[in-house]
């Protein structure tokens, strides 16, 4: 089968590769009918994180069983679900501490985790545990279901951050994981904030949230206009490089949440000034046991399925990646980039 690995040559590419099969009882093999491009995969295409060679990238997935174990009894045959890419082992200290976000592997050598470090879903068929197989509701469309792995993401960092109705949020970056949070912000806090520098993006956040700013915006006339004279109580860097943004705009006593991923990316700050203010920065890291919320609260919000902006084939995957980079990686020509959500639709 025709999959999109990042290889030895550092770079992703369609190879052919053998379609997976069931191997022990417990487990389920699913055709992938939908999988998203996360902010991860691009971070290891540009060159931000590294990547594990020979790997079929790809983690938010959803597809239709075809095939079952003989002790599978969660799920059958024909039925539509939604991929936890995550393999928590069950067994590790962590795990036995009911932390599986932090498993690190019955073997000690990490956590399994599809399109990451074992073959994930950039492919026409994935097989797993029944466990990481969740059933999506009958009416929930297939756009909707592929954000649900990325919503438990957000979910359980705004659960970390203890944002609560009383609570000013900023959320810095509209892409696909912004978005979802200033979606998760607007059912759970005070005022939901958002900035943004792509005008695509930008008017998809002043959709959802109550104020969309680009960078320049973000100011001290409109922060006071805004927050009444105030700064914000939480601030959610979905961008992955805007930490001094956030500490500029803390409240005393708010919370920083780091969530986009750069690993190049340092931020320097005082000690000092973050123990005076009261000042939390919270790396929630994996979500945990998030995905049955995710999914209810995907279920009571259908317009979830509008961040699904483009539908590409396995054999479009340069340009697709290049619109969502912004640019050409290997000319560095910038590419204009007119979308929010793209899935591989193999």
């Amino acid at each position: 089968m025709e999959a999109l690995v990042w290889t030895s040559n550092h770079k992703l590419e369609l190879c052919e590769r053998e379609e997976p099969q069931i191997v022990a009882p417990d487990e389920v093999k699913i055709q992938i009918e939908m999988t998203g491009i996360c902010g991860t995969d691009l971070a290891v295409v540009t060159g931000k994180e590294e990547g594990v060679p020979e790997v079929i990238r790809g983690h938010e997935a959803v597809g239709t069983v075809i095939e079952i174990g003989s002790n599978v009894d969660r799920v059958k045959v024909g039925d539509r679900v939604v991929i936890d890419p995550n393999q928590s082992c069950n067994e590790c200290y962590f795990c036995l501490k009911e932390q599986p976000h932090l498993c690190t592997g019955s073997d000690g050598n990490g956590m399994p985790i599809a399109g990451l470090n074992r073959n994930g879903t950039f492919t026409f068929f994935y097989s797993t545990a029944q466990t990481f197989a969740h059933l999506l509701p009958d009416h929930m469309s297939w756009e909707t279901g592929v954000l649900i792995e990325p919503l438990a993401c957000v979910l359980h960092n705004f659960k970390e951050a203890n944002v609560t109705a009383d609570d000013k949020v900023l959320i810095l970056g509209s892409g696909p994981m912004g978005l979802l949070s200033q979606m998760v912000s607007k059912s759970k806090a005070a005022l939901t904030v958002a900035t943004e520098i792509n005008p695509y993006r930008l008017a998809f956040a002043r959709e959802i949230s109550d104020f969309a700013l680009t960078p320049s915006q973000l100011n001290q006339a409109t922060v006071d206009e805004i927050c009444a004279g105030h700064k914000f109580d939480v601030i959610i860097d979905t961008v992955g490089t805007q930490l001094e943004v956030a500490e500029e705009w803390i409240e005393r006593g708010g919370r920083i949440v780091p969530f986009g991923i750069n690993a190049k990316y340092r931020y320097t700050f005082s000690p000092t000034k973050f123990v005076q203010h009261a000042i939390k920065i919270i790396a929630a890291g994996e979500y945990r046991y998030m995905f049955e919320e995710a999914l209810r609260f995907a279920a009571e919000t259908p317009e979830l399925e509008k961040l699904v902006t483009r539908k590409v084939k396995l054999n479009q995957h340069e340009a697709a990646i290049n619109e969502l980079i912004g640019y050409e990686l290997n000319s560095l020509k910038v590419v204009g980039s007119d979308t929010v959500k793209t899935v591989f639709v193999p």
